[in-house]
């Protein structure tokens, strides 16, 4: 006879069915969407910020110059990265497949967002954002008091 040890005998485990699987990661998808959903539809406080510039970032076309952005101009793009980077799910509709996953197609959304902006040397500085938060960094904007 064997010793059982300080632990007695070991159980064997199971191995995860297909079924199971896809149970998990249904449950998993489905809290994913509900909590993406109840994110996107809270308010934010960006949603009410007035922004200004602080860096010369556009290239005055009758100086050769760089200048800051118009109150309109300034005013304009963060409208414009605002719809960018919207992280809505609003109107879009989750699908469960026969696999028992949930699917959503995005429409085009949640994707990074590639910006520019003005150098003193004449040339442009790209960078990627996925936020406004990242644009404004980027964009020498602050919010106006």
């Amino acid at each position: 006879m064997k010793p059982k040890g300080l632990l007695g005998r070991i159980p064997q485990t199971k191995k995860p069915t297909r079924k199971g699987i896809g149970l998990i990661l249904s449950v998993v998808l489905i809290a994913l969407t509900v909590g993406t959903i109840a994110l996107s539809r809270t308010t934010t406080q960006a949603q009410k910020r007035k922004y200004v510039a602080t860096k010369e970032i556009i290239h005055d076309q009758a100086t050769g110059r760089l200048r800051k952005p118009t109150a309109e101009e300034t005013e304009a793009m963060v409208d414009q990265i605002k719809s960018l980077t919207n992280r809505s799910t609003e109107g879009l509709t989750a699908t469960q497949q026969p696999n028992g996953t949930v699917s959503m197609n995005l429409e085009g959304g949640f994707n990074g967002v590639v910006l520019g902006r003005g150098t003193a040397d004449g040339g442009t500085e790209v960078r990627c954002v996925f936020t406004l938060e990242e644009a404004t960094d980027f964009l020498g904007l602050e919010e106006a008091q």
